[in-house]
C-alpha cells in the first residue's frame, strides 16, 4: 500500500517495464479487469478496440495504454463533439505532468495548431 492506502499492482507480467512508466496514480486506480485489457493492448502494439460496458473505464484503460506509448507522443484522441472536454479532464487527472499548453483542442475542421 502507498501514502494513500491504495494498493500498489504487482506488475509482474511481461508488460511490466512498460506499465512502470505509467503515472502512479494511474497504475494504482486501474481495476485488475481494467489492467488486463491495458496488458491485452499492449499485448497488440496498442492497436485494439476497448468494447468494455459503458461505465467500466474504456477512458481510464485508453489512456493508460497511451502513456506506455508516451514517447511516441504526439497523440491524436478523436471524439464526438460531446466528449471533447471531458477527454482533456480525464487526460488531465491521470497524466498530472500534463502542461496547460500541453493539449490542443481542434474546435473545427477550419481551426489550426
Amino acid at each position: 500500500m502507498d501514502d494513500n492506502g491504495l494498493q500498489t499492482p504487482r506488475c509482474e507480467t511481461r508488460w511490466s517495464q512498460q506499465l512502470s512508466g505509467l503515472p502512479p496514480k494511474l497504475l494504482q486506480r486501474l481495476m485488475p479487469f481494467q489492467l488486463e485489457g491495458v496488458e491485452f493492448a499492449l499485448s497488440k502494439n496498442g492497436r485494439c478496440m476497448i468494447a468494455d460496458e459503458m461505465g467500466l473505464g474504456k477512458t481510464v484503460q485508453a489512456i493508460a495504454v497511451a502513456c506506455a506509448y508516451r514517447k511516441e507522443w504526439p497523440l491524436l484522441v478523436v471524439v464526438p463533439s460531446s466528449l471533447k472536454y471531458p477527454w482533456i479532464e480525464e487526460l488531465e487527472r491521470w497524466i498530472p505532468e500534463l502542461q496547460p499548453g500541453d493539449i490542443n483542442l481542434v474546435e473545427s475542421k477550419s481551426h489550426t495548431m
